[in-house]
């Protein structure tokens, strides 16, 4: 990432001329990314879309590998605020439903953008770019989707890490708990967060094997898999 530091002070004309200069390259970055995937990015080909020499470039991004992590901030923060956007849109609507909208909302995005998809969850370096701890909009997306199981299973289990029963004596949970407390949700139950963990990967797990056309071969309709597969969801929180 480039070293602007956020502060409350006014920018300078310099700095909001660098800061512009830093969203365009990372939007025409995005955009190559779209066409030929993440692989193939090269600072050469970044400066040519944005009308700078690789020199030039350096100047924003130290390296490749400093351009790849902003793009992937960019990639969790668009995904976790479409994620949001659309669990507030059916915040009036009942709780299942809002598990939908969520699953179909990351569904969706996934869908729109399938190669910044695949940069996310295969060509992140996972030493400098942290999607649960360090991007704030995913964050948010996933203390949605734990809130909307805990309005489905408001009674699932005892508080995460209450320190009484098996279940918040055992390692899995009390990472688990941990992971509540960076969300936002300390209370949730161990029942819950895992439930919400599962939810997670299932609906990745359905969406990548969509992406790369695992179910065209099979004659399997995404959209209705994963609209089954919320159906059971909701089953099992609400037996939790």
């Amino acid at each position: 990432m480039p070293a602007d530091d956020d502060d409350t002070r006014p920018l300078t004309r310099r700095e909001r001329l660098r800061r512009q200069t830093v969203d365009e390259i990372v939007q025409r970055a995005l955009e190559l990314v779209d066409a030929e995937g993440a692989h193939g990015l090269s600072l050469a080909s970044v400066g040519k879309a944005v009308g700078m020499t690789p020199p030039a470039l350096y100047h924003y991004f130290a390296s490749r590998e400093a351009l790849l992590d902003a793009l992937v901030t960019a990639g969790y923060t668009d995904l976790g605020t479409a994620v949001e956007t659309a669990a507030r849109e059916a915040a009036v609507g009942p709780a299942p439903a809002r598990l939908g909208a969520i699953a179909h909302a990351w569904r969706r995005w996934a869908l729109d953008h399938p190669r910044r998809y695949s940069m996310l969850f295969t060509g992140s370096r996972r030493e400098t770019v942290d999607p649960l701890e360090s991007v704030g909009a995913i964050s948010a997306s996933m203390l949605a989707l734990v809130t909307t199981l805990q309005s489905i299973a408001p009674d699932a289990g005892s508080p995460a890490g209450a320190g009484s029963g098996l279940d918040a004596r055992t390692g899995v949970d009390q990472e688990l708990a941990r992971w509540g407390k960076t969300l936002g949700a300390p209370t949730a139950p161990p029942a819950t967060l895992r439930l919400a963990l599962s939810t997670w990967y299932r609906v990745h797990g359905l969406v990548s094997l969509e992406i790369v056309g695992a179910f065209d071969t099979m004659g399997l309709d995404g959209e209705r898999l994963l609209a089954a597969e919320v159906d059971g969801l909701v089953r099992e929180a609400a037996r939790a």
